[in-house]
């Protein structure tokens, strides 16, 4: 499997679309907001292929002082639980301490809290609501 960086609006970029879509968005019943569509070309685009599937994907926004926020990451539920989502974000995360980025943080939903602890996010403050669901914000340093 390859971890690699998509481009905004080619090809890969719009299955990762579809794929957060399917995983994130379809079993709550939201869209994106006008607000989180404009977001999208000022961020970064990383999936996981495995040969010509996409298995999971995240998207990276910068922030002030070397820091970045991780978003969006979705994997194809047949491969859920199965390490893809391990092997993307220690992709990407080697990729953004290359780059020089000193700082991860995220809000994960309640029930991928987990998942992010496992791989040494830690929480910041308490829970609260976004999309509809518990989450937690959670941090790294690189």
């Amino acid at each position: 499997m390859k971890v690699e960086e998509v481009q905004w609006g080619l090809r890969g970029y719009l299955q990762t679309v579809d794929l957060r879509k399917r995983v994130l968005r379809a079993p709550l019943g939201i869209e994106w907001s006008e607000e989180e569509k404009g977001w999208e070309p000022e961020e970064r685009h990383f999936a996981l292929w495995d040969g010509d599937a996409l298995v999971a994907c995240v998207v990276i926004r910068p922030l002030e002082g070397g820091a970045v926020k991780l978003r969006q990451m979705a994997v194809e539920p047949p491969r859920q639980g199965c390490g893809a989502g391990r092997r993307l974000l220690e992709g990407v995360e080697e990729q953004l301490r290359v780059e020089g980025v000193s700082r991860i943080e995220l809000n994960a939903r309640d029930t991928a809290a987990g998942f992010y602890r496992k791989l040494g996010y830690r929480k910041v403050g308490g829970e609260f609501m976004e999309v509809t669901i518990p989450h937690w914000k959670m941090v790294k340093r690189l």
